[in-house]
Order: structure tokens, then C-alpha cells, then sequence
């Protein structure tokens, strides 16, 4: 009896233990299979989400003329696209300034990334004309950047770029659009004077135009080195000629934008700045030859402006 009373108890802890571990396991399943459940739910969820697209901002005429320009000339790498974009959508009148730049892709860090049309807006300017001005925002060099496009007779009169070493003129158009103020890479108030500017941009004729540019260039045709008598790669000392003129036209264009004060100086810079157009568009047009003095570049009226201008900016830095 106290045999089959035993085995009968242990049967029972057994009966007991399996349905426990039945039931558990049961419910371990059903646990399971209901978040497996949930998890394909969400995930078609998902699918479902991503799978309905975002519907994209129509742009108008000039809004996608202004894109454009950022795509195919600012940032773009095909140079005969850069030429036919130049003739086909600048105004006229300013074709031979972007004509300057064409034949060269601009540096990586002056191309605006990611860049998407904000709003336009219409602009009345001082001839009455009926215009269009475009706000396109970006990245420059990582960070957050802004550039207005002045669009006339649907082409491309000019850009103002939240970079520009003088903001005055792209804050005069910014206040046109509603879009609020953006904290761009150069907001601020601490920008350096223009008497800092202008010695910044003497120095950047000396070193990126003239050091670098023309005098070796210069050199190369009367002798077949550069200015120190050492081998030099031709082709690349005239690509990077030509990204020193996609800066200088940052500095035209600040320079124009200088008030009265400055008038003897930009007087100055306009035939600096004329004849290093006219000097660079002849090696472009005949590029130098080595040993070659037919293709030799003359620099005698480069230097007289370049002296004027030099002498101009340490009067105002002195003063």
C-alpha cells in the first residue's frame, strides 16, 4: 500500500509537471506566433508607407532654369554641356563673364550640394523690367548655403550666394522671399572690413593669378619652363588658372557692389580685372607652346593695373 500510495504521488507530480510544461510551451508558441504576427504587420506597415511616394514640388520655368544652372554649370563635370547652358540661358550682355569659367569644372568646395528650389519671387528692377528671382538652398563645403538667382527675359542675369564676400546684395534680394533666414555656414555679423577684402583680393592676383598663372604661363612660351627655370605641366598650371577665375568672379562681383567710397578703387579693378579677362581668354583661344614666342603672353599692361591697384589698396589700408 505504501508502495502504490508512493508511486501514486510521484505519477501525480509527473501528471502535474508534464501539464505545466505542455502549457507553458503552449503558450510560448501562441506568444510566439502573435509577435511574429505583429512583426509582419508592421513591416507591411512599412512597405506600405515607403511604397506611397512623396508627391515632388512642380517647378515653374524659372525655377527649373535656376536648378538647372546649379546642376549643369555650378556643379556639373560635362564642360560642352557648361558651354551650350552658357549660350543658351545667360543674358547676352553677361555671357562673356561666364564664358571666363565654362571650359573649367568649379572646385568641390564652391559647388552647392543637394540643392532644392525654396520659392521664387517676382522683382522689379531699376528699369521697371518685370523679373524673376529664384531661392535655391544647399551645401557648401558640408555646410548649410543659400544662392538667389536673378532670372530677366527667362535667362540668367546674375547669382547672389549667402558665401558672397559681400552679403549685402544677396540680403537686399533674400528679404523678398518669405522663407525664414537660414543659420548659413557664414551668417553673422563679424565679416572683415572691405579694406581686408581688398589687400585679401590684391593678394590673391599676386599669388592665384599671377605667381601660379601668367608669368609661368608666360615663361613656358619664350623659354619651355616655368619662371624658375624648372619642368612644368602646362595643361595643369592653365586648369588651375582657371579655378582662380572662378574666384575672381566672386571678387568682380563684390568689388562693383562697393560703395562710393571706393569708386577711385574699383575704377582700377575694372581694368585689372578687364584685362586678366582679356589675357585669359587668349590662352584659352591660343594656348602656349613651348619655345614658341608667337603664343607668348603680354603681361606689360597686366602689370601696370596690378602695380595701381596694389598701391590703391595699401593707401586705404593705411589710412
Amino acid at each position: 500500500m505504501k508502495i502504490k500510495a508512493f508511486l501514486c504521488i510521484v505519477a501525480t507530480i509527473v501528471l502535474l509537471t508534464g501539464c505545466g510544461s505542455s502549457k507553458s510551451n503552449s503558450e510560448e508558441k501562441n506568444t510566439t506566433s502573435t509577435e511574429v504576427t505583429q512583426s509582419e504587420a508592421t513591416s507591411d506597415s512599412s512597405i506600405t508607407a515607403a511604397a506611397t511616394p512623396v508627391p515632388e514640388k512642380k517647378l515653374s520655368k524659372s525655377e527649373k532654369l535656376a536648378l538647372d544652372y546649379v546642376e549643369i554649370f555650378l556643379n556639373g563635370s560635362d564642360i560642352e554641356a557648361k558651354k551650350k547652358f552658357v549660350s543658351e540661358n545667360i543674358l547676352p550682355d553677361i555671357q562673356p563673364i561666364f564664358q571666363m569659367t565654362e571650359s573649367t569644372e568649379t572646385p568641390e568646395n564652391n559647388k552647392l550640394k543637394n540643392a532644392s528650389v525654396i520659392e521664387s519671387a517676382d522683382y522689379t528692377d531699376k528699369d521697371g523690367g518685370k523679373d524673376k528671382i529664384v531661392l535655391i538652398q544647399g551645401e557648401k563645403s558640408s555646410s548649410s548655403s543659400e544662392l538667389i538667382i536673378f532670372i530677366k527675359d527667362d535667362k540668367i542675369g546674375w547669382g547672389y550666394s549667402s558665401n558672397d564676400k559681400n552679403k549685402e546684395p544677396f540680403n537686399e534680394m533674400r528679404k523678398f522671399f518669405k522663407e525664414p533666414v537660414n543659420n548659413t555656414s557664414d551668417s553673422g555679423t563679424n565679416e572683415q572690413s572691405p579694406e581686408a577684402t581688398l589687400k585679401e583680393i590684391s593678394n590673391f592676383v599676386i599669388s592665384d593669378i599671377w605667381n601660379v598663372g601668367f608669368v609661368d604661363i608666360s615663361w613656358y612660351a619664350s623659354s619651355g619652363t616655368s619662371s624658375t627655370g624648372e619642368a612644368i605641366d602646362i595643361e595643369f598650371t592653365i586648369e588651375q588658372l582657371g579655378k582662380a577665375m572662378s574666384t575672381k568672379l566672386e571678387y568682380d562681383n563684390y568689388i562693383n557692389n562697393l560703395d562710393a567710397k571706393y569708386d577711385s578703387i574699383k575704377n582700377i579693378w575694372s581694368k585689372l580685372s578687364g584685362e586678366i579677362d582679356r589675357m585669359y581668354k587668349q590662352i584659352q583661344d591660343t594656348p602656349p607652346i613651348a619655345n614658341d614666342a608667337t603664343t607668348k603672353l603680354d603681361t606689360g599692361i597686366f602689370n601696370q593695373y596690378q602695380d595701381a591697384f596694389s598701391d590703391e589698396v595699401d593707401k586705404l589700408s593705411n589710412s
